[in-house]
């Protein structure tokens, strides 16, 4: 009979703490426009790596607004196929999203590919308002000729606030409190079913 009051009290604590702790997760769904500029927006490293300044931007078009910038890597890893591997860290500096970044990877090729210049890209974190950003970004290709390139970018990212890591930060010394107390609550759920 005691293992189940053991059982019942230690459900009842591990609800009460994911409850009190959960960090308050969000969700970005937007589409944005990542305009690549072949002579402007980036330079040659090494054979086949570029460093890339690729515009961020909130319409196609060239009186669109600019959000920010990528800022990265992209390496050619298939000449045959004309496929690269690009790694970004896109930087937001206007609006909403000023001050934050989202960390991006995947291949892309060109608008007469396979794929037909569709793709997708992982996020794998992000800084500001993104922190601890994860999802992905479905990107095609709507526009490409000799001189530039531009991705239509689907993004679908679940982060944490920067306003629900303060609150759980405020709240440290809590989890040293449950210790202190799970400690004697194990010990005398030891003694009872023993």
């Amino acid at each position: 009979m005691a293992s189940y009051y053991a059982i019942a009290v230690l459900s009842m604590l591990a609800v009460s703490i994911a409850i009190g702790h959960a960090l308050d997760e969000k969700t970005l769904s937007t589409t944005l426009y990542l305009k690549q500029t072949f002579t402007e927006d980036q330079r040659t490293l090494a054979t086949d790596t570029v460093i890339i300044n690729w515009v961020l931007k909130d319409g196609p078009n060239a009186t669109a607004n600019t959000l920010g910038h990528a800022e990265g890597l992209t390496t050619h890893a298939d000449p045959a196929k004309n496929y690269w591997v690009t790694q970004y860290k896109c930087c937001f500096r206007q609006f909403r999203l000023a001050g934050s970044t989202l960390k991006v990877m995947g291949l892309h090729g060109s608008i007469h590919d396979s794929n037909d210049g569709h793709g997708q890209w992982s996020v794998m974190g992000g800084t500001g308002e993104l922190t601890m950003a994860r999802g992905i970004i479905n990107y095609k290709i709507i526009q490409e000729d000799g001189a530039s390139r531009t991705f239509e970018l689907c993004i679908y990212v679940y982060y944490t606030s920067t306003q629900s890591i303060l609150v759980s930060y405020r709240c440290f010394h809590v989890p040293l409190l449950l210790k202190c107390s799970l400690t004697n609550l194990f010990s005398f759920l030891f003694e009872i079913t023993h």
